[in-house]
């Protein structure tokens, strides 16, 4: 039923840790495509050692055009309906694949599965957990809480046949990018559990460019690519939001809770 996607290049230091995450979860009807795109590290030996123990794995390694044209060669080898991506250097909760089988068993056509994902540092030191909820455009590109990392999602790979394939031009943000086409069509079915789990690599492509700063100017380029998709009342209402500034938070917090207000201002009920 489940098809785990590992996009790779000259990762020989986590691939190996990465394959032992799935196959120890692996149940009848799981396979794991590894794309890797011509590494010469000694990652394409150890790929080629694991398959050869492990039937569910199956692998190619030659040049491609970058992560985005791995994720979508992935997507087409794959034999299952439902799909998920698991880089080198994240790796799954130990229940993860059992979990999204249980769901998938009865989920709706088009379904988009999301949980929460635990962020980590180099070290092994929980940085924060990513709750991408309410899952919605305006909160997306308001507080950022969209899901951080493709390891804490699974879907059906019908998607793609309603909104395309992966961006190849777009080698930073096309998981979000992705996202934010499948809102209007996908039947999303957020999970308050932790499903995936992403390691910050200090020279990993995402930790590199937040080193830089250009992190936020990466993900205003995908949310102006979007605009066009929100609706009059969306637009206004991420308009009007933005021009709260630092007051925001509060703002909003009154305006959906009156009656809080009420009783701050006349210490009275409403």
């Amino acid at each position: 039923m489940i098809s785990i996607i590992t996009p790779v290049y000259n990762s020989v230091l986590y691939i190996e840790k990465c394959i032992q995450n799935v196959a120890c979860q692996v149940f009848p009807g799981v396979e794991h495509l590894i794309m890797d795109g011509g590494s010469t590290d000694g990652t394409v030996e150890l790929i080629e050692q694991s398959a050869s123990m492990y039937p569910h794995i199956r692998w190619v390694s030659e040049k491609d055009n970058g992560q985005s044209d791995a994720m979508n060669k992935g997507i087409a080898m794959a034999k299952n309906p439902v799909i998920s991506f698991l880089n080198a250097d994240d790796f799954y909760e130990n229940d993860a694949l059992k979990f999204a089988h249980s769901i998938f068993k009865n989920a709706r056509p088009n379904t988009f599965l999301v949980g929460n994902c635990r962020v980590l540092r180099e070290d092994g030191s929980e940085y924060m957990i990513n709750r991408p909820y309410p899952f919605l455009q305006v909160d997306f590109m308001l507080d950022y809480n969209f899901p951080f990392n493709p390891s804490a999602y699974f879907y059906h790979r019908t998607l793609h046949d309603l909104v395309g394939f992966y961006d190849t031009f777009d080698h930073l943000t096309m998981d979000i990018d992705f996202i934010l086409r499948i809102l209007p069509v996908a039947k999303i079915d957020y999970q308050d559990k932790i499903i995936g789990n992403y390691v910050m690599v200090a020279n990993s492509k995402t930790m590199q460019e937040i080193s830089l700063g250009r992190n936020i100017e990466n993900l205003q380029l995908v949310f102006d690519k979007h605009l066009n998709q929100l609706s009059l009342f969306q637009r206004l209402n991420l308009g009007f939001q933005k021009k709260l500034g630092k007051n925001r938070g509060w703002i909003m917090y009154y305006l959906a809770n009156p009656g809080l207000l009420i009783r701050k201002l006349f210490g009275k009920s409403a």
